[in-house]
């Protein structure tokens, strides 16, 4: 493949039009902009049409078991994936929904940090929104923020920085806040003919297990020389499974690396598709390949494993995990998405 000098403006393996696609809505003090999906929408705490909770949580994520969240231009929203006419409206803050507890009470968010200085790199950080409201920030260094999921019991989420003082690397965090603790540093260097040196690559978009005893994440440099790695959960066996031969001749970026249920697949995306593959590296496949519009980068299982919802250009798109019978949801334009397992 082609080698390329570094570039660093913005997330490893992410192209600059994924920057765009992730800048946010809002913090939590932004003014409520007018709706921007069709009706018939609701706020949180309020009846969705034809309501039936369709989970045992309490509280405004009740209504929204096995429903995608998503970011949209006035807050967070919910849609029910069978019924895409219910949609309710989670908070009113801007942000960007990542991941789901396994129980439905927690929802992480990447949002635009209070802490932006203008013209410096782009700071980004995580928030727990939980059930009852409340929202719980998780990181405040001058960093960028890549990924993020929680442990199956939802006491801690694992997320990797870019732009550190002390480098690239990969944490957990209770999720109730509190000082993170260091999982993998960045050691993987590249060497480039022009200019002739080497540099250290980025780790991002790491993803726990649904069992919590290993973890999936990418290494790579701005536009090239990513690989997929799994670890164990406290950092030791790096095996990696795919390098970036493979990726020479399809695209140039990994990313939005999501397990399935049951811990069979890894699923993510390139520039030309969605792909899955086991843990250990064997039976990689291709789920959507890439048919004239580029995939965005929020690929989420549904819970029960069968299907696949992503962006394509921003459209909300659910395809099953075996590629067939893929169908646009309508009306709904976003920048990220997560599915909650709760059902």
């Amino acid at each position: 493949m082609t080698r390329m000098s570094p570039r660093r403006s913005y997330l490893p393996g992410i192209a600059i039009t994924a920057a765009v696609a992730m800048l946010m809505a809002g913090c939590a003090s932004s003014p409520d902009a007018g709706p921007t999906e069709p009706t018939p929408k609701v706020d949180a705490g309020t009846a969705a049409p034809s309501p039936q909770a369709s989970s045992t949580v309490e509280g405004r994520f009740g209504q929204v078991g096995g429903w995608i969240a998503y970011s949209s231009g006035d807050g967070i929203w919910a849609v029910d994936p069978a019924r895409p006419e219910r949609r309710i409206r989670l908070s009113r803050a801007g942000g960007d929904p990542i991941a789901w507890s396994s129980d439905g009470t927690k929802l992480l968010i990447r949002r635009k940090s209070p802490n932006q200085v203008p013209g410096g790199i782009r700071e980004m950080d995580l928030v727990v929104f939980d059930a009852d409201g409340t929202e719980t920030r998780l990181t405040n260094a001058r960093t960028f923020v890549t990924g993020g999921s929680f442990s199956p019991d939802g006491s801690e989420v694992v997320y990797a920085t870019t732009f550190s003082p002390k480098g690239s690397a990969i944490y957990a965090v209770s999720s109730d806040g509190g000082a993170p603790r260091l999982i993998l540093r960045a050691t993987r260097r590249v060497s480039l003919p022009e200019p002739r040196r080497s540099f250290l690559t980025d780790v991002y978009h790491p993803a726990l297990s649904p069992d919590g005893t290993q973890i999936g994440y990418f290494d790579g440099m701005g536009d090239h020389s990513h690989n997929l790695w799994v670890m164990n959960a406290d950092g030791t066996e790096r095996r990696l499974l795919l390098d970036d031969q493979w990726l020479a001749g399809r695209a140039n970026h990994m990313r939005a690396l999501t397990w399935s249920p049951d811990g069979e697949w890894l699923a993510f995306e390139t520039d030309d598709g969605i792909y899955l593959v086991r843990p250990d590296g064997s039976g990689l496949r291709p789920v959507v390949e890439k048919g004239g519009v580029n995939p965005a980068y929020a690929g989420q299982w549904s819970p029960d494993g069968a299907r696949i919802a992503y962006l394509r250009d921003g459209a909300l798109s659910i395809v099953n995990a075996d590629g067939g019978d893929e169908r646009i949801v309508e009306g709904i334009w976003a920048r990220s998405i997560a599915w909650n397992p709760a059902v």
